[in-house]
This record gives structure tokens, sequence and C-alpha cells, in this order.
């Protein structure tokens, strides 16, 4: 994700959950939206580029007043 005007600053986001694998960040992304947090990925496409190594990670953000809510919910699901 680029991003963009409707992107808060990265000091209104925290990370929530990362991952080598963009599929399971998307699962992650999917279930938090569900339940109304609007979610942001970051570095999905350098991830891509450098193929599944630890050396970038796929990262899940939220907005910083979703943050402890949205970790409760996603270890709640196992992630």
């Amino acid at each position: 994700m680029t991003p963009n005007d409707s992107t808060p600053s990265a000091d209104q986001l925290e990370e929530v959950f990362n991952s080598i694998d963009a599929v399971e960040v998307g699962m992650a992304r999917d279930l938090l939206e569900s339940s109304g947090m609007e979610c942001f990925v970051f570095d999905a496409s350098a991830s891509q580029m450098l193929g599944s190594t630890a050396a970038i990670t796929v990262r899940l953000m939220v907005r910083a007043e979703d943050a402890v809510e949205a970790r409760e919910a996603l270890k709640e699901l196992g992630f």
C-alpha cells in the first residue's frame, strides 16, 4: 500500500501484526476490517520483491486508538 491523503501519518498508527507471509497478514486484516477497524498494510511490495525472507516483513497497522482492541482480537483468533 502506498500512503496517500487518506492514510494517517505514521505517528497515528501502530503495528499490531507482522509476518513474512502476505496471505497471513491479509487474513488478519480481513478479520479486523470485518469488525469495523480500519487497517493498513505496509511493506507488502518490498517483502514480495525479496521472496519469503524474514528480511522485510509485511506489517499490519491500525490507528493507535484501535491498537489494544486489534491485538486482543488477533490473539483470540490465534494470530
